[in-house]
């Protein structure tokens, strides 16, 4: 008996010590853009990618394509006004939207323009591809439909107030958020206005999930709607603006606001399921790893978090070198994501490997953000491991593995005893 507590005893603190080794992402690359020292090139857009490249828009007017295994730029198109908005893609063509009104197709092997459409306003809504058609909103309160192969104006719709988020289709309706307030349904077959419905004080993009819709709002609500009439199904307060557009996964709806939390609300009554406070503000939409049940989130602290979806346990968090801003998009085991960027050289894109496994972060908060940040992006906080579920109908809960190892050695302890 004494040989086999002197196995049992090594693996239990073997078992022990594992739970307290981290799995982190490992940078493979990271690509400012701009030019070093000039600044301009900043980034609020979310990064794209398609057939192995990156894309990228920033305020400087620039649409960077760059390769993503390497990080290495391939071309740039210069559309020579600020780009807010995350570009779209189909085939081989980007679709990309600017602040003077001009909206660009771009061919995405070269760079090359193939066409582009003048707005009255800015065009600083992600446009919609749908049924063959390229719907773009616009600061000038009209939604506009396209032939993707040249351009063409189909028809446009009055909605009555402008449009500077994402639209969104859902059953071949087109689900636009203004800035006055409101959320309107078009019928892009009758070019027709079905509903519109006030919501607050300014409406950001909506979501369109199973028969409902779900936004956020400038005043601090998240607003659940039933699609085919505007009616309100609940409505639940956060106090903080509210500019992204939500995501939902396995019953709930998840998303962040500008008071550095991101909440996970059940999507059939409101109801708060947890919050996960940051260092700073949430500006961009959560990606959901639907997968592994992992939420990945930027923050205004400079960093990129992991987060258990079911409980909003944090598994690890990515410093980068000034804010993030944008959703990530996630290739196979790799992440990839852009901040803000700095006032001397612009923002970054960066290149991810995510770990097999995840792990729990301690509660080490990031540095607060500063103005002319100049660190280097490091990783490595302070963790206790776990390794979750592979399904992500099952939760996951690092007590038992503790909880085990810790029971073995007691009862190692007790047998020693007698």
């Amino acid at each position: 008996m004494p040989t086999l507590i002197r196995l049992i005893l090594p693996l239990a603190i073997i078992a022990f010590i594992a739970s307290a080794i981290a799995a982190n992402p490992t940078q493979d690359w990271a690509r400012q853009l701009g030019q070093p020292g000039e600044g301009g090139a900043y980034i609020s857009a979310s990064p794209v990618y398609n057939n192995g490249m990156i894309y990228a828009c920033s305020f400087d007017g620039v649409v960077y394509a760059i390769q993503a295994q390497s990080g290495v730029p391939q071309w740039k198109f210069k559309a020579g006004t600020t780009i807010y908005s995350t570009p779209v893609f189909r085939d081989d063509t980007l679709y990309v939207g600017t602040g003077n009104g001009t909206f660009y197709a771009v061919e995405t092997f070269g760079g090359r323009e193939r066409w582009r459409f003048k707005a009255a306003a800015n065009v600083d809504s992600t446009p919609l591809i749908m049924n063959g058609i390229v719907f773009v909103g616009s600061d000038d309160g009209r939604i506009y439909a396209l032939k993707p192969a040249n351009g063409e104006e189909i028809l446009n719709v009055s909605v009555g107030g402008g449009i500077s988020t994402a639209l969104e289709g859902y059953n071949s309706m087109i689900y636009a958020s203004t800035a006055d307030g409101r959320v309107v349904a078009v019928d892009p077959s009758f070019g027709k206005v079905k509903w519109s419905v006030s919501v607050g004080e300014r409406a950001y993009s909506p979501l369109a999930h199973d028969g409902y819709l779900y936004l956020g709002t400038y005043d601090g609500s998240i607003i659940s709607l039933e699609v085919y009439q505007g009616s309100l199904a609940w409505k639940s307060q956060v106090g903080s603006p509210v500019t992204s557009r939500p995501e939902y996964y396995d019953g709930n709806i998840y998303a962040g606001a500008w008071d550095g939390n991101l909440y996970a609300f059940n999507a059939t009554n409101g109801r708060l399921v947890w919050k996960l406070s940051t260092g700073g503000p949430i500006k961009a939409s959560p990606l959901i790893d639907k997968a592994r049940g992992i939420i990945y989130v930027g923050s205004g602290d400079r960093c990129l978090y992991a987060v258990d979806a079911r409980h909003g346990l944090p598994y690890w968090k990515f410093q980068a070198d000034s804010p993030v801003f944008s959703t990530p998009v996630m290739v196979g085991n790799k992440l990839y994501f852009s901040s803000y960027g700095t006032s001397s050289g612009g923002g970054t894109v960066y290149s991810l490997t995510l770990p097999e496994s995840v792990a729990l972060v301690t509660p080490i908060p990031c540095p607060t953000p500063a103005s002319t940040p100049s660190i280097s992006p490091s990783e490595g906080p302070v963790v206790v491991t776990f390794k979750p579920s592979p399904t992500s109908s099952n939760s996951w809960c690092p007590v038992p593995g503790l909880a085990g190892a810790v029971v073995i050695c007691l009862a190692a302890i007790r047998h020693l005893r007698r």
